[in-house]
């Protein structure tokens, strides 16, 4: 049975592994041409007039997209014996045990484990939303999946987030069968916010542990609840400090896209999000900008400062989803949630402020996606 790796995008108190501060990458990018940039286009930096509700979800339907990662979950399970008194270990012993292993050792304990039992079928589920969908002026060569030279006549580009698809792009954050992912009972996990971080009570045990297999480098796009065909799509550029993740679909071009605003989100605005909460398609909520400039300092490799925080509606599954205003423009994009003592923080879900995102995009080679005229609603 398939079953869904719960990810609100990061919910502040969740483990996200192995990550490393501030990494950019751009992943094979270098046969790209894209479309030249519009001459005439300009930054939206004013209002227009309001879009009615009914054609602003409209919108946000044909822009947003469910991003799922498959993985193979693998799991053991493990047994503790606590060795009596007088009774030690050879030195050969002792030069086997790994770290973790010796460390509970020096408490009295030695563990067994099971044999790792056969691969599950996991999915990672996110969500996000269309930022450029052109047709090239003239075809471009490029390389596909296989290493193999084809015609590319125009691309579609999207975004989500980092801690969606980072077992594609980091291979540590998988774990592997000599250095598998410790698993421990909710009740030995300290959470906090300031940072957002995670640590193991002193002493505890873990009950099983975990690694996973990513058999294919592609994420999968849900555009609509009924889509009965698969669309892949590649990563092309991340960045774990804003947790953004850029994705390309060849071939696929002149879809309706959103573009950014060029001003800051402002306390007191209404918002909207599009996106598959849970896993489940689709969901659209709306709600109010409650604080701005928020700095919670980094965690799990993601810099919690300038953060936008919302009283809109969001559950894991929720990552990545673009945050709109009244009028289509995209304003932030959701990536967490403030958790206390296990709870969700009523009016507490966070998104990296699109201002950050939009630099971003300007200066890893996508300035394509901010300048470009805004598609009419």
């Amino acid at each position: 049975m398939r079953k869904f790796l719960g990810i609100c995008a990061l919910i502040l108190v969740i483990s996200l592994l192995f990550t490393v501060m501030g990494k950019a990458n751009n992943l094979d990018y270098t046969d790209y041409k894209p479309e030249a940039v519009p001459t005439q286009a300009k930054e939206v930096t004013t209002l227009q007039p309001p879009v009615n509700d009914v054609d602003l979800i409209d919108f946000m339907a044909s822009v947003g997209f469910q991003a799922v990662v498959r993985v193979k979950r693998l799991k053991r399970t493990i047994n503790w014996f606590k060795f009596e008194d007088g009774t030690k270990l050879s030195q050969d012993k002792l030069t086997q045990m790994n770290d973790d292993e010796k460390k509970w050792y020096a408490q009295g304990y030695l563990v067994e484990y099971s044999e790792y039992s056969e691969p599950e079928d996991w999915l990672i589920s996110g969500s996000g939303v269309i930022i450029y969908s052109r047709k090239y002026e003239t075809p471009v060569l490029m390389k596909n999946g296989q290493g193999k030279m084809e015609f590319v006549h125009g691309e579609t580009l999207g975004i989500t987030n980092w801690h969606v698809v980072e077992q594609l792009v980091d291979y540590e954050s998988r774990g592997n069968s000599r250095n598998p992912q410790n698993v421990y009972e909710e009740r030995d996990i300290i959470r906090s916010t300031l940072p957002p971080s995670i640590k193991i009570r002193e002493g505890a045990r873990p009950t099983e542990q975990q690694y996973f297999k990513v058999e294919t480098q592609n994420v999968y796009i849900r555009h609509s609840e009924n889509q009965l065909y698969e669309v892949r799509a590649e990563i092309v550029a991340v960045d774990n400090s804003i947790d953004i993740a850029v994705l390309r679909i060849k071939n696929v071009f002149n879809l309706p896209y959103a573009i950014w605003r060029g001003t800051p989100p402002r306390v007191g605005e209404t918002v909207w999000i599009y996106g598959a909460p849970l896993g489940l398609r689709f969901s659209v909520d709306k709600g109010q900008v409650n604080q701005v400039g928020l700095n919670l300092g980094e965690g799990y490799g993601i810099v919690w400062d300038d953060q936008i925080k919302m009283d809109i509606a969001a559950a894991p599954g929720s990552s990545g989803s673009g945050i709109f205003d009244v009028y289509g423009n995209l304003i932030a994009q959701e990536h967490g949630v403030l958790v206390y003592n296990g709870n969700y923080i009523s009016g507490g879900h966070l998104a990296t402020n699109g201002m950050s995102i939009r630099e971003w995009l300007i200066w890893s080679g996508f300035a394509h996606t901010v300048l470009q005229p805004r598609y009419r609603l």
